[in-house]
């Protein structure tokens, strides 16, 4: 019996040893799998974390390349030679780009730099096949945008801009960005076919390693094809994939589990409380990244420097905006900020004085403004706001002024004190009644109007800001009819004296536009609207066959037409003049082609063919406005000018000034050497005309001799063979 008894208990102990070793298996077992799959859940939340980490530091890379072209061109750069150097320094030294390119509407280099140095007006080796269809598909984006608005102009071109990542023969990878500029001084604008700045930054190892240690993971690098769970393919223009960025894959929860292997061992006996102790780290575990999620969505949609929403944030609230429901009816209010002269800032302290400056712009602003209202910083030092639930305007405008107030109080910057002012633009609209881009619009034109007011200051948008827009459209529209139609056009002559003979030997074309309503028209109003509109050839056109058909009807030995420089943009301008007087019946030898020094300045091959075209075919080239610009001898001697003319700048001090005086001596004395003759414009009195004819001035023009006058009386000034009134010795 005791020994059954005995034998039963070892059995039932047995049993329970077996249970509990089985009940432990299952349950380490359940505990592996279970952690296994827990592990592989935070995990993969981690690399997921880790490729948001990456995507939004490339996006946050290319939005700093972008506000970098922002940046450098707040100040007003152009194109001229003398202020490309603080382009290459901001954009190729200061900031960091490689290469930069200035392109001309007709697609050529005006300039290359490369690492703040010139690099000469070509692409560098494989850069060209590589931003000539970007530039492309950017202009042909700009002429869409108006088309649809033609009275945007070349402002409205500004804001668009294309911004890629590229791959270049040579096997780099880069960021291209390409925008809009403005023109050089000495040029107009020309719409659909706009001045482009073009800058590159290659995504070097260096580049790399600073985005790695920025969002804290290890190892980013360049790869040919992707690896498992931590690589993100780069896509470029049209979708194709340019490389991929791999990285060292964290993966906290495997290598604790790896580091727990003998705990694991020890969890039949502790299992309980080990469990536990696993679950309530697996819950932490999973908490902290959960929070490293929410950094990273916020570090994608916030600037990183000043900690306010960023352009994507921005345009989704103000998207949103109209869908708030209120008590009554409201607007939204759309603001938009400017920091007075920040480039002056930048480069007087430094861009890290202007960093800080533009962090505490931020705070001030975000402490005027209630929690509805999203502050954006989107790009250099340009801010913007949207502000749901406004009653009315005086609201917005009371909102407005204490925005401009809050800046006034100078900004502490380490151990300075910076006063900076702000220009504020708004726009109050309902929201269903407008698009948020026109509301930007609407905002940006008013805030040009504050610009245009003094700065330091605000501005509500009204549509009479849009009258000007308007108003140039209209009279664009209106000297495309006269030119067509003739109606309001007239060509005037003024005549050209010789002063040996003192007798008229030519007359220069000049054109006046009657408008109907507005009267006669300054020259200057119209023919620069013909530039920018796109329709100089036509109105050149015009006045040349108005001028050769005058010449041939009254006998005029020779006739002057002035040419503007858009117009030797057309590349069949030489043949176009030629088949023109042709038609008239006017011989070469009696037409005379006016150009600027400005055209001499731009020594493009072009204009040096077109010259060299009319000059074969018997036509003279007079230099006009000679002494105004730049122009040297060696400009002189290369395009092979026939005649000089003095600006009556000159003309109006050579009896009264003797430093003027001996420099039009010297003018007339190099002219003669070089076998130029010489005009002189602007003559008004007598003393004038005896000193330029005693210093050998060939011909003498202006209103002492005659007015410009109307083709019925210059043909009766030449019938009547009348003289000028000339000195006598």
């Amino acid at each position: 019996m005791a020994l059954s008894s005995s034998s039963t208990s070892h059995r039932v102990s047995g049993q329970i040893v077996w249970t509990t070793i089985v009940l432990g298996t299952c349950m380490a077992i359940v505990c592996g799998f279970s952690a296994s799959w827990a592990a592989g859940r935070i995990d993969a939340l981690a690399q997921a974390q880790q490729r948001t980490a990456v995507r939004s530091a490339l996006v946050q890379a290319a939005e700093r390349f972008a506000a970098d072209q922002d940046i450098v061109l707040e100040g007003g750069y152009f194109i001229g030679e003398d202020r490309n150097s603080g382009i290459d320094r901001n954009l190729t030294t200061d900031l960091g780009h490689d290469r930069t390119y200035l392109v001309g509407p007709d697609g050529a280099v005006l300039r290359a730099s490369e690492r703040g140095r010139y690099a000469g007006r070509a692409y560098q080796q494989g850069d060209g096949a590589v931003v000539k269809p970007i530039v492309e598909r950017l202009r042909l984006k700009i002429a869409s945008v108006q088309f649809d608005d033609p009275g945007l102009g070349v402002d409205g071109a500004i804001g668009l801009r294309a911004v890629e990542k590229v791959a270049f023969t040579n096997g780099d990878i880069g960021l291209l960005g390409v925008r809009p500029i403005d023109p050089p001084l000495d040029a107009p604008p020309v719409t659909g076919n706009e001045y482009l700045l073009v800058s590159i930054k290659i995504v070097t190892p260096a580049v790399l390693a600073e985005m790695s240690e920025h969002i804290g993971i290890t190892g980013l690098a360049r790869a040919s094809r992707p690896v498992a769970d931590a690589s993100l393919p780069i896509l470029g223009p049209n979708g194709n994939v340019l490389t991929y960025l791999v990285w060292n894959p964290s993966r906290p929860a495997r290598g604790l589990l790896l580091e727990a292997a003998p705990a694991l061992a020890l969890m039949m006996i502790f299992g309980g409380a080990l469990m536990a102790i696993i679950l309530a780290w697996l819950r932490q575990t999973s908490l902290r990244l959960e929070a490293s999620q929410a950094h990273a969505t916020y570090f994608a949609l916030h600037d990183p420097l000043t900690g306010a929403a960023n352009r994507t944030l921005f345009d989704t609230k103000l998207r949103e905006a109209g869908g708030y429901e209120y008590l009554a009816e409201t607007k939204v209010l759309l603001i938009s900020i400017d920091v007075d002269h920040f480039k002056q800032i930048n480069d007087t302290w430094g861009h890290a004085a202007g960093d800080e400056l533009l962090k505490e712009v931020a705070k001030r602003l975000q402490l005027e403004m209630p929690e509805d209202a999203t502050i954006a910083r989107l790009g250099g030092d340009e801010f913007a706001i949207v502000h749901p639930g406004i009653v009315g305007d005086g609201q917005a405008r009371w909102i407005c002024h204490r925005l401009v107030q809050c800046a006034r109080t100078p900004f502490q910057i380490g151990q300075e004190a910076l006063s900076v002012s702000l220009s504020i633009g708004a726009a109050l609209e309902r929201a269903e009644d407008v698009t948020p881009e026109e509301m930007m619009r609407r905002a940006d034109v008013a805030l040009y109007a504050a610009k245009v007011a003094g700065r330091d200051g605000m501005a509500m948008y009204e549509p009479a800001m849009d009258q000007e827009k308007r108003d140039r459209r209209r009279l664009e529209i209106e000297l495309r009819n006269a030119i067509l139609t003739g109606e309001g056009l007239q060509v005037v002559y003024q005549p050209i004296y010789s002063t040996k003979t003192h007798g008229v030997a030519a007359a220069e074309a000049l054109v006046r536009w009657t408008h109907p309503m507005r009267g006669l028209l300054p020259p200057d109003m119209f023919i620069g609207l013909a530039e920018d509109c796109g329709i100089i050839d036509q109105l050149g056109m015009f006045v040349l066959r108005q001028a050769a058909r005058f010449a041939v009807k009254t006998g005029l030995s020779r006739i002057a037409v002035n040419f503007s420089p858009v117009q030797f943009k057309n590349e069949r301008l030489a043949e176009d003049v030629l088949a023109a007087i042709a038609e008239e019946g006017l011989s070469p030898e009696r037409l005379e082609v006016e150009i600027t020094e400005g055209m001499l300045l731009k020594n493009s091959q072009q204009v040096q063919r077109l010259l060299k075209t009319l000059r074969e075919a018997g036509v003279s080239i007079a230099l006009d406005d000679f002494g105004t610009g730049y122009a040297s001898i060696s400009y002189l001697r290369n395009y092979q000018v026939d005649k000089l003319k003095i600006d009556q700048s000159y003309t109006r001090l050579v009896s009264t000034d003797a430093a003027v005086g001996e420099i039009v001596r010297l003018i007339i004395g190099t002219a003669h050497a070089l076998g130029m003759v010489v005009t002189a414009e602007g003559v008004e009195d007598v003393e004038q005309q005896k000193a330029l004819a005693a210093m050998g001035c060939t011909y003498l023009q202006g209103y002492l001799l005659s007015r410009p006058l109307s083709a019925e009386q210059m043909q009766d000034m030449l019938d009547r063979g009348n003289h000028p009134r000339r000195a006598h010795g």
